[in-house]
């Protein structure tokens, strides 16, 4: 073979190999961003000055879809894209084995959080609500944390995630035979059923149901993310250009419509009127339609935004997004810690948002500080 030719071909395959390695920064930045906005909304010390990013957890759609679809599509870049030249038995044994360490983290963190409660704190008004009483016996609140029919403490997204990652490798054996078509099905066939027949969700575990298509469609994006971006490519400049202003124009005006809902109904009462006629169409638990699409479109506007202005983003915030959305799942459990005993300490937010904002902060602080000096990062998955 021509000197040449060998070169080219040495290059091709260096840079096929460094695309599978490579990280999505944009995808770093974003999850980093929603586990922000979910610390600062299970806190809801307002007000403080970061209502203006949360809205006060008041949106038709949140930031904890955004982080289940994340997780989905990195999930099926890792585990499926770039092991694509492994045997299946090689990143199914690997999700298995994270499905197994989410769970135990899952359980434990309850526990942990219900004997805390009760050794020291049943009396205290900052103690989260939703803990077994006292007197229950202690087999009974063992059986519920085993089975999840018992969820208590600030993390409870871990035990959803670890009953998707314990699926997801059917999953991916079906997007290996390029039958992700079924898999995209089934998913929507199971949130479509408790839609159609408005079933009651009669506790937290219930929502594995609806939200699994969240976390499948997002799995099914990450297998093919590089067949996705291609297509994308493929299309006309001025088409993806008019796609592009079309989305985002549509996205905008839907959003800014619902942060003038929820913020301006303390000076005009009959847009609470408005707002609980809306309400069942986008019901967090059940996620019908209306939130699904409604998600789906500010999901793409945000994406975008971190795509399009990556250099900027990474320049002023990339400091702390990035080692939040790279350790994801350990930031996560950190502030289910962090958020419990803040709680306790300042159990109702204080009448001085500067006070509100130094007790934000310091929450915010701690949780970077241990992602730094990566405080139990051999313990905690992340």
């Amino acid at each position: 073979m021509p000197k040449d030719l060998t070169l080219r071909a040495a290059q091709a395959k260096t840079k096929k190999q460094s695309s599978k390695s490579s990280r999505i920064l944009a995808f770093d930045l974003l999850r980093g961003f929603f586990l922000i906005v979910i610390i600062l909304n299970h806190l809801g010390w307002y007000p403080s000055g970061f209502e203006l990013i949360t809205i006060g957890g008041g949106l038709f759609a949140s930031t904890a879809e955004g982080f289940f679809l994340l997780s989905g599509i990195v999930l099926g870049i890792v585990r499926g894209q770039k092991l694509i030249d492994k045997p299946f038995k090689v990143p199914a044994k690997l999700l298995l084995k994270r499905a197994i360490q989410l769970y135990i983290t899952s359980v434990v963190l309850m526990l942990i959080f219900t004997f805390i409660g009760w050794a020291f704190f049943m009396d205290n008004p900052g103690l989260k609500p939703g803990i077994r009483p006292i007197d229950q016996p202690l087999s009974e609140v063992l059986f519920g944390a085993f089975t999840f029919n018992y969820i208590y403490g600030w993390a409870d997204f871990l035990r959803l995630y670890s009953i998707y990652i314990l699926i997801s490798p059917l999953a991916l054996w079906l997007l290996r035979q390029g039958k992700g078509y079924l898999v995209l099905l089934a998913s929507a066939s199971v949130w479509w059923f408790v839609d159609i027949n408005n079933i009651p969700l009669s506790n937290e575990l219930m929502m594995v149901i609806p939200w699994q298509f969240i976390f499948f469609s997002g799995f099914v994006i990450g297998f093919n993310w590089e067949k996705i971006t291609n297509l994308w490519h493929s299309i006309a400049k001025n088409w993806r250009k008019i796609i592009v202003v079309s989305l985002n124009t549509l996205a905008i005006i839907t959003l800014l419509l619902n942060v003038i809902l929820v913020l301006a109904a303390p000076i005009f009462p009959q847009l609470n009127e408005i707002r609980d006629a809306l309400s069942p169409y986008f019901d967090k638990a059940t996620l019908p339609l209306p939130r699904l699409a409604l998600f789906a479109l500010w999901f793409w506007l945000g994406f975008w935004i971190f795509n399009r202005y990556e250099k900027q983003i990474t320049k002023y915030f990339g400091w702390i997004l990035i080692p939040f959305g790279q350790n994801s799942l350990y930031v996560y459990t950190i502030h289910a810690f962090v958020v419990f005993f803040a709680h306790l300490i300042m159990p109702k937010p204080s009448a001085y948002w500067a006070i509100n904002l130094l007790g934000t902060l310091v929450v915010l602080g701690l949780v970077y500080a241990a992602v730094k000096t990566k405080f139990l990062m051999k313990i905690i998955p992340r």
